[in-house]
């Protein structure tokens, strides 16, 4: 069942994956030196880039004083942190479980199977490193008992997975969001890991999840190609809605933290300041890169969609 026991299925999928799986040692983080958090933390820099607050340069928010603008700053950095966390935990990995049990064609040779297990690896590996940085600036910020709410992002997945019909129905679900989840990330992690006036720590953490992330993508691509080649039509169809779907759920603005944080300073007018943030910005979807995806939507059929993918 976890083992390979089909050939590999063309010599281009073959070779994108063996390539990947034989240069693994050198090339991911959790076997690279360990970065020492107390080195490359700097108390005067911010946690996180104020430009990717929503609402950072409303009057009545620039108005609070400068530590409390740091705080939010911090606590945005552990809502992505923790957000990521759900990602690897609840999206990634249950479907590379998936997967190593042949839940779905196209998977079963042993190429991909150690692809599927290393990309495990890398993803609990995120989440140690996830949960240090968040402790660090919990510890700096004095956010000891700031409350993450649930992701609206988990909230709209678990729903979708509730509806399903069957066991396989079950698994395309959770193949579109992971796909669309490794394909999708990088611009976001690319900016954070750019941004030199950031904490180097964040800066450096996130570089190091965007190199593996950046393989993630090519072997994600790969695995949804061969899977989706070798359903029926009434299973393409059925993948291909869940893909689109999936990625008006990634997008979506996820107000929950912006007003748990407001909420936890206390800020004033923070209520219409949140209302004013909605119906200005409706997503965060220039946060994402979709150039990869587009080409597996392509390839597999789709040709229209959100117009911040087909550009």
């Amino acid at each position: 069942m976890y083992t390979g026991t089909e050939s590999p299925t063309t010599a281009h999928e073959n070779e994108i994956l063996a390539r990947l799986t034989e240069n693994w040692n050198q090339r991911v983080a959790v076997r690279k030196a360990r970065l020492d958090l107390n080195d490359y933390y700097d108390t005067t820099a911010p946690d996180f880039p104020p430009s990717m607050v929503p609402f950072w340069d409303d009057p009545r928010f620039q108005a609070i004083d400068e530590a409390d603008k740091r705080r939010v700053l911090a606590g945005a950095w552990i809502n992505y942190n923790e957000k990521t966390i759900f990602v690897e935990d609840k999206v990634i990995n249950p479907m590379c479980s998936l997967l190593l049990r042949d839940a779905l064609p196209g998977v079963g040779d042993s190429v991909t199977k150690k692809a599927i297990a290393q990309t495990q690896v890398d993803e609990q590996f995120h989440i140690l490193m996830c949960l240090e940085v968040c402790d660090c600036a919990r510890r700096q910020h004095q956010l000891h008992d700031l409350h993450i709410p649930t992701p609206l992002l988990e909230q709209r997945m678990e729903a979708t997975l509730s509806k399903a019909d069957n066991e396989r129905e079950f698994a395309l679900i959770r193949m579109a969001y992971a796909t669309v989840a490794e394909m999708t990330i990088n611009v976001f992690l690319k900016r954070l890991s750019q941004d030199r006036s950031i904490q180097p720590l964040n800066r450096l953490n996130t570089e190091l999840h965007r190199q593996d992330e950046a393989s993630h993508a090519a072997i994600f691509g790969e695995i949804a190609r061969a899977v989706y080649e070798r359903l029926g039509a009434g299973q393409q169809a059925i993948f291909r809605a869940h893909l689109l779907r999936a990625i008006d759920d990634f997008v979506e603005l996820d107000v929950g933290f912006w007003r748990a944080i407001l909420d936890y300073l206390a800020i004033p007018e923070r209520e219409s300041i949140l209302q004013d943030m909605a119906a200005k910005r409706r997503t965060n979807s220039s946060l994402r890169d979709y150039s990869a995806l587009v080409k597996l939507l392509r390839q597999i059929g789709i040709h229209e969609g959100p117009s911040f993918v087909f550009q």
